[in-house]
């Protein structure tokens, strides 16, 4: 499921996430620079290449290189969440990514909203293993929803984004039940919906009256959290810091940008953790970990229903390993 809000107010941009899931293993990673990358995609598909002129750091329950959002040091943001009703387009003749990498690429490659847009627009997304949505926010306060739905693109932006919070519901049809008390009384929806729209519209009235301080957004994602909110982050992209908190820590902790070098060495942060903010040395080996809890978590895999065999887990894990420094 999960939620995004974003307030841009008095010259402050945070962007706030609730990553509502049955699974809290997360791991922040930070990403270098200067490399040439080549998306995880299979043949006859013609994967998506390109160089990271950002670095960034990246929050995934996956692997790295396959985040579930992040920042880069240009202060873009990229989160998404769950939307079911995501239809891709027909493969035409682009360069190809997936769901996840798609976040990955924009973050190096990216800037601001405008530059995503552009990019959005010369790539696609093929053979997803969930189906999502993205909000994507910039150091100038512009910010973007991207859905793919009924194999169309569209971007809200601007006079179309009015309320800037993203749930689990397509946004337009989200806005309109939010505006129109008719379609608030509406009663033949999925308890699905009713509670995607329980949290877009809270989230909403709430930011009706926003304060532009990082504790506004953490009362905003307390007060849509669910019972499955694993870690809540909250971006401070004007101050280039990540505030975190989880379901087994709930003291707020934060990564300051200024203490990465983003040309050296690739380090990890388990997101769970009591005290003080502690990293390790990234290495294929912690990253198979990762991979292998993922996959082989029986509540997921029977929620998403996806075969991984070990050979695909021991390819996806090593699969950073075939970049080049450029």
């Amino acid at each position: 499921m999960s939620t995004a809000v974003f307030v841009n107010q008095d010259e402050v941009k945070l962007l706030g996430k609730n990553q509502d899931v049955p699974y809290d293993g997360a791991f922040f990673f930070t990403n270098k620079r200067g490399v040439h990358k080549t998306a995880m995609i299979m043949p006859p598909d013609r994967p998506m290449q390109w160089v990271s002129k950002y670095g960034s750091v990246t929050v995934s329950q996956v692997s790295k290189e396959f985040p579930n959002g992040g920042m880069n040091e240009a202060g873009l943001v990229v989160e998404q969440t769950t939307l079911w009703k995501s239809s891709y387009p027909e493969p035409k003749d682009l360069p190809v990514i997936g769901e996840l990498q798609w976040i990955q690429l924009m973050l190096d490659t990216c800037a601001t909203v405008e530059e995503a847009k552009n990019k959005a627009t010369c790539i696609q997304i093929v053979n997803p293993l969930s189906r999502l949505h993205y909000m994507i926010c910039d150091r100038t306060g512009k910010c973007a929803i991207f859905e793919s739905i009924y194999g169309e693109l569209s971007i809200y932006f601007e006079e179309s984004l009015p309320v800037k919070v993203m749930a689990n519901t397509p946004y337009l049809e989200a806005f309109k039940k939010f505006k129109d008390p008719e379609q608030k009384r509406e009663k033949e929806r999925s308890d699905y919906e009713l509670n995607s729209m329980k949290r877009f519209t809270r989230a909403a009235e709430l930011l009706e009256n926003s304060r532009a301080n990082v504790s506004f957004v953490y009362d905003v994602l307390q007060s849509i959290k669910r019972e499955d909110t694993a870690f809540s982050l909250v971006y401070d992209i004007d101050q280039l810091k990540i505030y975190f908190t989880s379901n087994r820590f709930p003291g707020r902790k934060e990564i300051c940008f200024q203490q990465i070098n983003f040309a050296t060495t690739e380090i990890m942060i388990n997101l769970q953790q009591n005290n003080e903010i502690s990293h390790v040395i990234y290495n294929t080996d912690l990253n198979r970990t990762i991979v292998e809890s993922f996959f082989h978590d029986p509540v997921l895999s029977a929620a998403f229903k996806w075969e991984i065999n070990e050979e695909m887990i021991t390819y996806m894990a090593g699969y950073p390993e075939s970049f080049k420094l450029i």
